[in-house]
C-alpha cells in the first residue's frame, strides 16, 4: 500500500479526533462532520506524495487557516484538530492552547471562547490519561483497518 505510514499516522490523528470530539462536545453536527475528517489526505495519500496532499488539503479545508470562510464548526473542528495531533504526531507535542498561542495568535478571538468552554484555556504539556490509554488500544494498525476505514467511508 502506497504512503502506509501516513496513512497510519492519519488513521490515529482520525480516530483520537473523533474521541475527542465525543468527550468535550455534545454537538451531532461536529460528530458527523469529525468522521469525514482528513479522509481527503487517506484517500490521495494512495496515489500522491504526503507534501502536496498536506498543502492541498490544507488550502481547500475549511478547518485550516486559510482564506475559506469559518464558522463556529470549522474552529471547534481546528481546536480538535491541534489538540488531537499532540497525542498521534510526535512533532506536535503541544496543546490547543499552546497551539493557538504560538502559531495562530490571529485566530484567539475566535478559538479562545472555544477553549474555554471545554476547559482547555491552558497551557500544559500533560496529556489526558485517558486519551493516552484510548491511543494505546488503537494497537498496530494493519493495512486492512486502514482498507476498512476508507470502504466504511464509501459506504456512509
Amino acid at each position: 500500500m502506497n504512503n502506509f505510514e501516513n496513512l497510519v499516522y492519519t488513521y490515529k490523528h482520525r480516530k483520537v479526533l473523533m474521541f475527542l470530539a465525543k468527550k468535550y462536545f455534545d454537538d451531532e453536527e461536529l460528530i458527523k462532520r469529525i468522521e469525514k475528517h482528513d479522509l481527503d489526505k487517506m484517500y490521495l495519500l494512495l496515489f500522491y506524495d504526503k507534501k502536496s496532499i498536506n498543502k492541498f488539503h490544507r488550502s481547500v479545508s475549511s478547518h485550516h487557516d486559510n482564506d475559506l470562510p469559518k464558522t463556529e464548526l470549522d474552529y471547534e473542528e481546528m481546536v480538535l484538530d491541534w489538540e488531537s495531533a499532540r497525542y498521534t504526531k510526535e512533532d506536535k507535542p503541544l496543546n490547543a492552547f499552546d497551539t493557538m498561542n504560538e502559531f495562530y495568535p490571529h485566530l484567539k478571538e475566535n478559538i479562545l471562547p472555544i477553549l474555554e468552554r471545554i476547559g482547555w484555556d491552558y497551557s500544559t504539556l500533560e496529556k489526558d490519561e485517558e486519551v493516552v490509554e484510548f491511543v494505546n488500544s488503537l494497537g498496530e494498525i494493519s493495512e486492512e483497518s486502514i482498507k476498512r476505514e476508507l470502504t466504511d467511508f464509501i459506504n456512509l
